[in-house]
């Protein structure tokens, strides 16, 4: 098994984070079901925060109690730079998801392709202990995976792909899913990659 940290730090180290294949300008399935579901006042993290644009968005939009989650300090330390006038609304967590630890439970857990990487079992399942560990009863839990008609593999990775039944019956009983829907998401080369996103509230 690749060792992560180096895997990832490696690429965005690399590669010019506008042309890595997750990219987005302005979140946008994401982006909108927060609004939908959420206080500006709430606890939020965002698992594998990447470089990603969404807490420029939520923070625009007046939200106060942000947490990023991301193993590659390359990634985390640009996030950082860039929301440096924002650092009294936002937590930084440079971790394996897998080893999370905090003090906080959150209203909202958000992950757009990271529980996908995780292709052994008993990953999986310390995930969703986490999630079930900080997530608060009634918050959300939104998830974003490749479809089944998405790609096998990204990043030199190999990729689980998730259609709604696969992801409920994996949760169990402990989660309802509330909304979800699929994206065609534009690949920086000109393809495409087909994504599903799934809400659900914890019970």
């Amino acid at each position: 098994m690749k060792n992560m940290l180096s895997h990832w730090d490696k690429v965005y180290k690399n590669k010019d984070h506008n042309q890595v294949s997750w990219h987005q300008s302005h979140s946008t399935i994401s982006f909108k079901w927060i609004l939908k579901y959420t206080q500006k006042t709430d606890s939020i993290i965002d698992i594998g925060s990447g470089i990603s644009i969404l807490a420029d968005n939520l923070l625009d939009e007046g939200y106060t109690h942000l947490s990023l989650l991301e193993l590659s300090p390359t990634a985390i330390q640009t996030t950082k730079d860039r929301l440096k006038v924002h650092t009294s609304k936002v937590n930084f967590y440079n971790e394996n998801i897998l080893n999370f630890q905090s003090d906080t439970q959150f209203y909202l857990w958000h992950d757009r392709a990271v529980f996908h990487f995780l292709t052994d079992e008993k990953d999986q399942q310390t995930y969703i202990n986490k999630l079930n560990q900080y997530l608060k009863p009634q918050g959300y839990f939104l998830l974003a995976t490749f479809a089944t008609t998405g790609p096998k593999q990204c990043s030199e990775l190999d990729i689980v792909q998730y259609d709604k039944d696969k992801i409920t019956q994996l949760l169990g009983d402990d989660f309802t899913l509330i909304q979800t829907t699929s994206e065609t998401h534009p690949h920086p080369n000109g393809s495409t990659q087909d994504f599903n996103y799934f809400l659900l509230q914890k019970q």
